[in-house]
């Protein structure tokens, strides 16, 4: 068992990264943007990555909402980049045969987005 002043120190950090991420989800469902997403994704991995390092130190909480969080996160932010660097590497005169891919890669962004809102209304906050 950790010493006592680590497992203080592990929990201090665990409440941090919890409100970090709750204010992120909750910016998110106020605007979705890809900013906000971009926050909400950094802040759920950051999570993750303390309970997989500290798990030993810290009171048990649910990684697997975590986990389910950032798997949503990253259909959006990945048709996001998609979209961003097709667009980007193609000049005017390509962006016309374009522009079905565009949408589809768009349409799905929007799709994802709907998922992440109605499942991170549905998650139950931590407690800190």
């Amino acid at each position: 068992m950790p010493d006592d002043r680590i497992v203080e120190w592990a929990c201090g950090l665990v409440k941090h990264d919890v409100h970090t991420f709750e204010r992120a989800r909750k910016r998110f469902l106020r605007q979705p943007s890809a900013k906000r997403l971009h926050d909400l994704r950094t802040s759920a991995r950051r999570l993750r990555s303390l309970h997989e390092d500290l798990h030993e130190a810290i009171p048990s909480f649910s990684i697997k909402r975590l986990r389910h969080v950032i798997d949503l996160t990253g259909e959006a932010r990945d048709a996001e980049v998609l979209r961003e660097a097709l667009r980007d590497a193609l000049d005017v005169r390509e962006r016309r045969a374009a522009r079905g891919m565009l949408r589809v890669l768009r349409r799905r962004e929007r799709v994802a987005l709907r998922l992440i809102v109605r499942a991170l209304k549905h998650m139950r906050s931590w407690p800190s």
